[in-house]
């Protein structure tokens, strides 16, 4: 089939060869042999079965924040959420469904008089992937306010994960990787500080940095309640250029940007640097937050040479 063939099944669009650059915050070189951003939860379901159908592996991504595509490409389906938009508020309950920002789900929660978000302001990216990373900013995390998850398997079924049912694992991962999230629902206190809640939420975006271009990755390693993973990778002089086409920020230690001509070994032998310079000075073994598609994870327990 010719390159960007688009076809049509129960009006989901399917496009095949699609460029991967522009689709997340690191500018893959790749394509994806399919790729579907469907509208609503049936043109997902339909999504699925086309893949099931043709023996597809699926990857998922949202606004790209968080995900480093190859630049081998997408052999199977790449599905993006970010169009599943849609926010209600129902008393102290606000259910954002996957594609919101999680900016866009705080600017409502604080127009309708819920507070609690407003430390995560400046966080990039979707109400689903901070779910799925379980966002944390300032001494609180996104799980603090969660109340039920909506998802969806690969077999096109649905499911609801409550509070009480384990969600967030110790290692910070919460769903299985055949597990889609739809929408989440969170609990938030009510109040009357709408315009200081707003001052707030700026005050904590201004500390955040989120730099005017796309081409960074933010919160690359995982915090724990020992230690913070900028304060490690600045400790260990990673930051600044490395000879590589892409550098932890001076300024956000545990946020990497990359070069125009950035490709994505690139970006994994920075991360491998910075984890055995901080293994082998601090004995700490940074786990990784930020996710590679597609390709074999950064082992969780490497084993570096001796000097």
């Amino acid at each position: 089939m010719h390159d960007n063939l688009r076809f049509q099944r129960h009006k989901v669009k399917i496009m095949e060869n699609k460029v991967l650059s522009g689709l997340t915050f690191f500018n893959s070189r790749g394509t994806a042999r399919y790729y579907a951003e469907p509208e609503n939860i049936s043109e997902l379901r339909d999504t699925l079965a086309f893949s099931r159908k043709g023996g597809l592996t699926v990857t998922v991504i949202g606004s790209g924040t968080h995900i480093i595509l190859p630049d081998s490409g997408i052999s199977g389906i790449l599905i993006s959420t970010k169009k599943l938009k849609g926010i209600t508020v129902k008393g102290s309950l606000i259910t954002a469904l996957a594609g919101e920002s999680l900016d866009e789900v705080i600017n409502t929660a604080i127009e309708h008089n819920l507070m609690g978000l407003e430390r995560l302001g400046g966080i990039p990216g979707t109400i689903a992937a901070a779910m799925r990373i379980n966002a944390k900013s300032q001494g609180i995390s996104i799980g603090d306010f969660h109340f039920y998850t909506d998802t969806m398997t690969l077999d096109g079924k649905l499911h609801r994960k409550p509070d009480y049912s384990d969600f967030f694992t110790s290692d910070g991962r919460m769903l299985s990787d055949d597990e889609i999230i739809l929408s989440t629902t969170l609990h938030l206190r009510e109040g009357k500080r709408t315009a200081e809640a707003r001052i707030e939420k700026e005050r904590y975006i201004e500390l955040m940095f989120i730099p005017p271009c796309k081409n960074f990755i933010g919160a690359v390693f995982k915090d724990t309640e020992s230690y913070k993973a900028a304060e490690l990778i600045k400790e260990a002089g990673m930051t600044g250029d490395k000879g590589l086409r892409c550098e932890f920020s001076s300024f956000q230690s545990n946020c990497l940007f990359s070069y125009p001509d950035c490709r994505e070994s690139d970006v994994r032998k920075l991360i491998d640097m910075a984890r055995e310079k901080v293994f082998r000075e601090k004995g700490i073994l940074l786990e990784l937050s930020v996710s590679f598609a597609q390709n074999e994870m950064l082992s969780s327990a490497p084993s570096f040479p001796e000097s």
